[in-house]
């Protein structure tokens, strides 16, 4: 069963997109013949569609925090048309398959008058170089060869072509394939579909042979009862007695498909494509062992342990463009509160304890819940049973004997006690 990964992955490894002359018709699983296993594809949709409806922001760090550049255009290009042919969620779906399957995704930015204006996905073979003459920021170059429909052949720097590789790597730059490391356990995945199509369609559901009785049988008979055995054949018949002429039986075997495990052994390939791809089996429909209490925390984990890594890599392989944009301390952010929701219950009472303490307002759960902002409520609130202590010692708190004017949460009325200690 692990034919494939003697033929097509145990090899020396090499840098860039391996190109193999096979027989017409025969299809592998090298490259993204990877998606021939249905595990595979199971795994890679999973974390593309949650990488795809992440939003993007633009922060900038300054006196009064960070502030939100909902117009810079990079926020603009991953939050719609990432180019002229696709958009960001698109964009974001291709650059998980394609970094699990080669072990590199590129993307290509397209500047004009200063500002990016659209990011392409880069089909051609990219090659590394470092030269450690050139000045700083301009040591690393890409090489992008022969070039495709979108991006000219030629040499690039990290503010065009961004790097994003996956977590298996040698040097820091060229990322390991996902499905090179899966090769065997996506080559069985395979196989036992195979198996299982070849099974519906020979029509053999119980693993037996013919019988008949002693004597030679001449070739017209032989061939008649290889028409009667045939025309049991595919699904449409399955269940259907067939009559054998000639004094011939069927005999099942010993073995049945209960004995080969068949199941069993689809649980464990998919299992361990889970593993190499970073997928809980729980996200690829095998719900077996889940339980509705845990699942809140199911959720989390997936979150912190196969998305916050990825997420946090391409935040930091987007700095060199943002920092060719000339605007000073900003940084990539994707918002990833939308993938850790839990229950409605539960959430209420996370954002009450957070504005209750001031630590959000009521302005920013509306936007943490994709909803439309309202005016007028954008303030902290403030505890009335609370107060501030001041360097001296004295407590800034309420006085309840001076009516407050509004009731939006301000302190006007406050006054400062000397600290009773």
């Amino acid at each position: 069963m692990g034919r494939f990964y003697d033929m097509f992955y145990k090899r020396e490894p090499v840098q860039d997109v391996v190109h193999v002359t096979l027989p017409p018709g025969f299809a592998t699983p090298h490259g993204y013949g990877a998606l021939m296993s249905i595990d595979f594809a199971a795994c890679e949709q999973t974390k593309a569609r949650s990488m795809a409806s992440l939003p993007f922001s633009v922060m900038q760090a300054g006196r009064d925090g960070h502030k939100r550049l909902d117009n810079h255009p990079l926020a603009k290009i991953l939050n719609g048309m990432a180019n002229e042919e696709m958009t960001a969620a698109k964009l974001m779906d291709w650059t998980v398959l394609r970094r699990d399957t080669f072990g590199n995704a590129y993307w290509y930015v397209e500047w004009f008058k200063g500002k990016p204006v659209a990011i392409w996905p880069i089909t051609a073979s990219v090659m590394h170089d470092y030269d450690k003459h050139a000045p700083r920021g301009r040591r690393t170059r890409y090489y992008v060869s022969p070039g495709d429909d979108h991006v000219p052949a030629g040499w690039y720097y990290p503010d065009e072509v961004v790097n994003i590789s996956t977590h298996m790597t040698k040097d820091g730059v060229r990322g390991i394939s996902l499905a090179r490391l899966a090769a065997e356990e996506i080559g069985l995945s395979i196989d036992l579909e195979r198996f299982y199509r070849s099974m519906l369609h020979n029509g053999n559901h119980q693993l037996g042979h013919v019988e008949v009785p002693e004597g030679r049988m001449d070739e017209k008979d032989l061939k008649a009862l290889r028409a009667a055995v045939d025309a049991k054949s595919g699904v449409a018949e399955a269940g259907r007695a067939p009559i054998f002429g000639y004094g011939a039986k069927w005999v099942t075997d010993q073995q049945t498909m209960k004995d080969a495990s068949v199941i069993e052994q689809q649980k464990w390939v998919l299992h361990q494509v889970c593993r190499a791809c970073n997928v809980p089996p729980w996200k690829v429909y095998d719900s077996e062992g889940a339980t509705y209490n845990g699942g809140q925390q199911m959720r989390i984990d997936y979150v912190t342990d196969t998305i916050t890594p990825d997420v946090r890599d391409l935040e930091m392989a987007l700095q060199p463009v943002l920092d060719a944009c000339y605007q000073r301390n900003t940084k990539a952010k994707f918002k990833l509160n939308g993938l850790m929701r839990g229950d409605d219950a539960a959430r209420t009472q996370y954002y009450r304890e957070l504005g209750y303490f001031g630590a959000i307002t009521r302005a920013d759960v509306r936007d943490l819940e994709d909803m439309e902002p309202v005016e007028g409520i954008d303030q902290p609130l403030f505890p009335l049973n609370y107060g501030t202590v001041n360097q001296d010692g004295t407590v800034n708190v309420f006085n309840a004997d001076r009516p407050v004017g509004t009731a939006d949460g301000t302190q006007e009325g406050a006054t400062n006690v000397p600290n009773q200690e």
